[in-house]
């Protein structure tokens, strides 16, 4: 699974710190190590059951978190059965993650790193704004599929992905899809694409992870929080991403754009 390869690429950063806080708020998890490092990843708000929270997100459930070994509560976590667990396995580590510079591409932003051409069809599992509506303006066709929008006209439902996605020439894929184990099922249709980009605040930039995964570019977040527990006092306060600062946008190669296929 791609989630233990994460967990390989992240465990010599985690050896040897603790946890000192962990916030979950309506949108994100944050967790902040000893060392005063901070991550976080996606809570999909819209994929979580209804009723009460289960321990481990209440105040008392993350509050036990703190001074464990940041190691072995990743462990635990992003092989967890809850949205909860996955995310914060990932938030431990963003938290650490050290990209090699020989890997960054120059833009980091990742409609210009992985341009679409004129003649594409361009595929989007998750909705991101800012680069949807950039590939729109390049491309041919765009195909979109995002959970929490299948109401909006131009959002296809999930049950059409095995038949649209071979069509793409090009694919965008948010880093959720680890959280809620969509991944490597999307993967398998993208036949076509010659890049695929795993991109969002969520996606773990460690490129060995992804090695013959399909994936070929990260675009994610570099996390330098000044002031990590306004970061998570925020996220409790109910921020999303963009509120948080210390934030560095990057895209890293992981392996050649796949040859294209014919038509």
């Amino acid at each position: 699974m791609l989630l233990e390869r994460v967990l390989e690429a992240a465990s010599p950063g985690l050896s040897g710190r603790r946890v000192r806080a962990v916030r979950i708020g309506p949108k994100i998890v944050g967790a902040v190590l000893d060392d005063g490092r901070f991550g976080a990843g996606y809570h999909l708000p819209g994929e979580r059951p209804g009723g009460s929270p289960p321990v481990e997100e209440t105040a008392a459930g993350l509050a036990a978190l703190a001074g464990r070994p940041a190691l072995a509560v990743a462990r635990r976590c992003l092989p967890g059965q809850t949205t909860f667990d996955r995310a914060l396995g990932l938030a431990l580590c963003n938290a650490v993650a050290e990209p090699d510079p020989s890997r960054c591409l120059v833009d980091p932003d990742a409609a210009a790193a992985v341009p679409a051409r004129a003649t594409d069809t361009v595929g989007f599992v998750g909705y991101v704004g800012t680069v949807v509506r950039r590939v729109q303006a390049e491309a041919a066709r765009t195909i979109i599929f995002d959970r929490s929008q299948e109401d909006q006209e131009d959002v296809y439902p999930e049950e059409r992905q095995p038949e649209l996605l071979p069509q793409c020439d090009l694919v965008f894929i948010t880093g959720s899809a680890l959280i809620n184990c969509t991944l490597e099922r999307l993967l398998t249709y993208c036949t076509r694409a010659r890049e695929i980009v795993l991109i969002g605040p969520s996606t773990p930039l460690y490129p060995e992870a992804f090695s013959g995964s399909g994936v070929t570019v990260l675009a994610g977040f570099r996390w330098q929080v000044a002031d990590p527990d306004e970061a998570l006092a925020q996220i409790a306060a109910g921020a999303h991403f963009k509120h948080l600062k210390g934030r560095t946008s990057l895209t890293l190669r992981v392996e050649e754009p796949h040859t294209q296929k014919a038509r």
